[in-house]
């Protein structure tokens, strides 16, 4: 027998499959040049009744690392957590014309701590976010398993990685292990970047502000619009660079 929840979960579905298609033919159109805080605006204000992409991100905090990949231009960039997607457009419009972002999340409904829930319906809309020559690949899975860091390996086809944002499982052992597993993939002078490095409430945060403490170096870059913000802020460290 179907469970009451079950079944009203599957009756839904081919209803939020369709906004999602609808929400990818939106984004398709809006490939035309735009500003940053154009781009900003966009995914903040996009709604489709229910469906949103606005993503958990302070605007100016958000704005000033997408001024710094601007400059950057990544051809690689590699996301843990991606949600509702939002980010991951912002990094399609500043990252090089033919890059490849590649993107992780849970493929499974359960809801633990710090973690989101089935986001494999939405690879249509991520997928679209792609624009020029450029190729968005959505990895459902969980990025703590080593199947997963294979599939990015594979995905990656030995090119290295020039920008990791992780902003995944926020537990002190879940970041610590996707910063273990993935910032080798980064190549040398290329960017980490961790998102809610502000302290705040445990629930929200986890263990990434202490994280951050532990492995910011002379090299960190701090995107903090209020230190007494309660959460938030965008850290970034950029690997060493060989001697020529």
């Amino acid at each position: 027998m179907t469970r009451p929840r079950a079944a009203a979960k599957n009756l839904l579905r081919p209803f939020y499959r369709g906004l999602v298609i609808y929400s990818a033919a939106l984004i398709v159109k809006r490939r035309r040049p735009a500003t940053i805080a154009e781009n900003v605006d966009f995914v903040i204000k996009f709604k489709i009744r229910n469906f949103t992409i606005r993503p958990h991100q302070v605007r100016s905090e958000i704005e000033a690392l997408m001024a710094l990949l601007a400059e950057e231009k990544p051809r690689t960039v590699l996301e843990i957590g991606t949600a509702l997607g939002g980010t991951l457009f912002l990094y399609t419009r500043v990252a090089a014309p033919d890059a490849l972002l590649i993107t992780v999340d849970l493929a499974d409904a359960t809801r633990r701590q710090f973690e989101g829930g089935d986001y494999k319906p939405n690879a249509p809309l991520y997928r679209a976010m792609a624009r020029a020559r450029q190729k968005v690949v959505f990895l459902a899975g969980d990025s703590h398993d080593p199947t997963t860091l294979d599939r990015v390996k594979a995905q990656l086809g030995g090119r290295p990685v020039d920008f990791l944002f992780i902003d995944g499982d926020h537990s002190y052992d879940g970041v610590r292990s996707d910063y273990e597993m993935y910032a080798p993939l980064v190549r040398n002078g290329g960017l980490v970047a961790f998102h809610d490095i502000v302290e705040g409430r445990p629930e929200w945060v986890g263990g990434v502000p202490q994280l951050w403490r532990e492995i910011k170096n002379d090299s960190a870059t701090e995107f903090v619009k209020d230190h007494g913000q309660g959460g938030y802020g965008i850290g970034v460290l950029r690997t060493s660079i060989p001697k020529r």
